[in-house]
């Protein structure tokens, strides 16, 4: 067995089980319910986090403040039958996606964001987080399976600077397993494409909207553009088809033969209504610098001869779509050297 808990760390377990069941508490109510010493308090909590038994997040109100949620008893048993049925060496030598492969179909789940793009694309390396889609009933279940020394499990934005080698970010699925997931060539789940191309285009930022391309350009004759599960269907389900048919033009508008056939942008088209004044996308970094240009623009007194024209010519990357945002109602702030940069990588022109 490779995940226990000794006789005393049990013992403080059920007892602020008792007292706090699911609700949060901190280290200072361990030292007063236990009625043991500050070290000691420290020493269960620790060990309990380590084996994924407590859930540690931080206050909103000061992030110093550090505060705990006990996995359920049901959930730390589950587990622990769990890595009963693993060789401790065996344990040892897993990585993150050795313990995916483990659990099969016990605990669904589908790996989703940059980590299943890449299986994709295969095109930028992914970062060192691995988001992973559950049912939000089984969240204990999670956060006691993955937590180890190796690794650290988050339901928010990962903000931890403690070094380790894996980070997890659990979020809840609002769909069906069954329509979502698929088995990797390596023996994991991941999202299926379709539903994971939204999932990224909803996200805004210029890496995400980097991979979406990606994966379009890599596997436009392999997705499900149409029906039920299709990628059209699921755009207007999540309001995001304006942004699907204007990244899909683009995509046509820079390579020199059509990789979109035109029946989808056409059929996409169909399906928008009216104007809006969206920008697209709502990245941070990109959305900064076009509203400064845009400031200094307006105020040219502010700024020299030079400064204007040279803000003139960045005026001309941000607003380089001009005509794909007047079709689709939408106003881009995408530079085009992002997907022209993807297709000249990709060997596609």
């Amino acid at each position: 067995m490779v995940k226990w808990m000794p006789d005393w760390l049990k013992k403080n377990y059920n007892n602020l089980w008792k007292k706090y069941g699911k609700e949060v508490f901190t280290t200072e109510n361990v030292v007063d319910s236990l009625n043991i010493s500050n070290n000691m308090a420290t020493k269960t909590l620790w060990q309990l986090e380590n084996n994924g038994f407590v859930y540690k997040t931080r206050s909103e109100l000061d992030y110093r403040n550090k505060i705990f949620r006990l996995i359920s008893p049901e959930d730390v048993s589950y587990v622990i039958g769990l890595y009963s049925l693993m060789d401790k060496e065996e344990y040892r030598r897993m990585t993150l996606e050795d313990k995916l492969i483990f659990l099969n179909e016990k605990i669904p789940y589908a790996l989703t964001g940059s980590k299943a793009a890449y299986w994709y694309h295969r095109y930028v390396n992914p970062p060192n987080v691995y988001e992973i889609k559950i049912r939000s009933e089984d969240e204990g279940k999670w956060i006691a399976f993955l937590t180890d020394g190796h690794t650290r499990v988050y339901l928010n934005e990962i903000l931890e600077t403690k070094s380790t080698i894996y980070y997890i970010k659990l979020i809840h699925s609002t769909k069906e397993f069954d329509d979502i997931i698929q088995k990797s060539d390596s023996g994991y789940y991941i999202e299926k494409i379709e539903f994971l191309l939204i999932e990224l285009l909803m996200r805004e930022t210029q890496t995400s909207i980097i991979e979406v391309v990606a994966m379009i350009i890599q596997n436009s004759k392999d997705i499900n553009w149409f029906g039920e599960k299709g990628v059209i269907k699921l755009a207007v389900e999540s309001s995001f088809i304006r942004e699907l048919g204007f990244i899909l033009d683009a995509i046509n508008y820079e390579s020199d033969s059509p990789i979109i056939k035109e029946e989808i942008i056409s059929t996409i088209e169909s399906k928008v209504k009216g104007k809006s004044n969206i920008l697209f996308p709502k990245d941070a970094v990109l959305l900064n610098r076009y509203t400064e240009l845009k400031n200094k623009i307006t105020h040219q007194s502010l700024i020299t001869e030079r400064e204007m024209i040279n803000c003139k010519k960045i005026q001309i990357r941000f607003e380089g779509y001009s005509e794909l945002s007047d079709k689709w109602g939408l106003q881009s702030v995408l530079p085009r050297e992002v997907i022209r940069k993807i297709l000249t990588d990709l060997g596609v022109s």
